[in-house]
């Protein structure tokens, strides 16, 4: 009778793991893919893109590097439902309207980064998560 229980209790956890398991590591640190939040950048660009879709929301732009060269660049933010409790929506940025970016950009130094604040045109700032800790 003990080894039966035994047996039940070993498949049940297995079964857990099985289950839970994707859901557990899909959640990853930035940790090791971005620089720390001192060495954090300002670019003026042009939105390309808005990808508001989960797991995370996505913002690109184009802007010009220190030769002239127009370079696309991808800012990472939290969760759609994290980006809406900071009063972001689908419609928050359209293709063509220049912003002022403040991102901490990718170690590997490619054109990617967190996004700290956004800066329109018009001195609106939808975005500015310059307070405190940045938010997975």
């Amino acid at each position: 009778m003990t080894i039966g229980r035994g047996w039940a209790t070993a498949m049940l956890a297995l079964m857990l793991v099985l289950i839970l398991g994707g859901v557990v590591s899909a959640h990853h640190s930035r940790a090791g893919i971005y620089e720390t939040d001192d060495k954090r950048i300002e670019m003026k660009g042009t939105v390309t893109e808005w990808k508001w879709r989960n797991p995370h929301v996505f913002l690109v732009w184009n802007a010009k590097d220190s030769n002239g060269k127009v370079v696309q660049w991808t800012g990472e933010l939290s969760s759609v439902t994290s980006m809406m409790s900071e009063k972001l929506n689908r419609t928050s940025f359209k293709a063509g309207q220049e912003i002022t970016v403040s991102v901490v950009p990718a170690r590997a130094g490619t054109p990617q980064g967190l996004l700290v604040k956004v800066v329109m045109e018009d001195g609106s700032v939808p975005l500015d998560r310059t307070q405190g800790p940045i938010p997975d």
